[in-house]
């Protein structure tokens, strides 16, 4: 294992690699992903992530020749069906609810409406969806037998920061995100996120279309929903826009040239899971 100078990113990295059951010798695999959803959701009812930040961050990612996981609400698939059709000729779509709900509390709803959010994405891009997120990683265990009894492959929506994450096991394949995306804005966020990801036997990364747009900027909007704006904190809106967009470059750059070989999801459960 590389050496790291933070024993905090020492132990949180050794938790990743005994996870995963990792050795040294191991090939290099990563994962990218981006959920696709409103704006900040809730606070604004707005898709401009999907119509000015999702392009720039498909130019990066075919720059690079990278393929992703894109995880989508039901409600984004309906109302953006032609650019979830371009996405999914390249990359891997996966279920990411329907209307960005919280699933820490299950009902028969939600459960219905997880099962009609992957219905229509598979309609949309005729594909079978095998993976699942939950918005703002709010999950219970009834999620898990929810996904396990509807035939999903794998969930995404556990994370090594949360510490109520650490003792959840689900019956269903896990990818745990390693950082929280705003991270990757901050001072030392680059660093950091280089330093967790680099000794990690397959780091996943979660980031979403509309870090892509300046968020500041759709405050002046008249649609904006006042009532969630004193919930606007600065890890919503540092570094948005271009500049997130050259940090995920550096960052790609950085993983390539440490020798990690991007894939989705779905080929990591499929192809080399199952190699192993």
């Amino acid at each position: 294992m590389r050496n790291i100078e933070d024993k905090t990113l020492v132990k949180q990295a050794n938790l990743i690699r005994i996870s995963y059951g990792a050795e040294d010798d191991c090939p290099l695999f990563a994962a990218l992903t981006f959920d696709l959803e409103k704006d900040c959701c809730p606070i604004f009812p707005t898709a401009i992530g999907m119509e000015v930040g999702l392009p720039k961050i498909i130019r990066l990612l075919e720059k690079y020749k990278i393929e992703c996981t894109f995880f989508a609400t039901g409600e984004i698939a309906e109302s953006y069906p032609k650019t979830l059709k371009e996405i999914a000729k390249k990359h891997e779509l996966a279920c990411h609810s329907y209307f960005h709900e919280t699933f820490d509390k299950m009902t028969a709803q939600k459960t219905s409406r997880i099962e009609e959010s992957r219905n229509v994405l598979q309609r949309t891009v005729n594909q079978e969806i095998i993976g699942f997120r939950a918005p703002k990683f709010l999950v219970s265990g009834e999620l898990y037998q929810v996904l396990a009894r509807l035939g999903f492959r794998y969930d995404s929506s556990l994370t090594w920061f949360k510490p109520q994450h650490l003792r959840m096991t689900p019956p269903i394949q896990e990818f745990r995100v390693q950082l929280p995306s705003a991270f990757l804005n901050f001072p030392l966020g680059p660093r950091v996120f280089m330093k967790i990801l680099k000794v990690s036997s397959f780091p996943v990364m979660c980031f979403h279309c509309w870090e892509a747009v300046d968020v500041r900027s759709l405050l002046t909007m008249p649609t904006v929903n006042s009532a969630y704006t004193r919930y606007f904190r600065p890890d919503m809106w540092v570094n948005t826009g271009d500049g997130f967009l050259g940090r995920l470059e550096s960052l790609i750059g950085s993983l390539l040239k440490a020798g990690f070989h991007f894939v989705t999801l779905r080929d990591y459960v499929i192809n080399l899971r199952t190699s192993k």
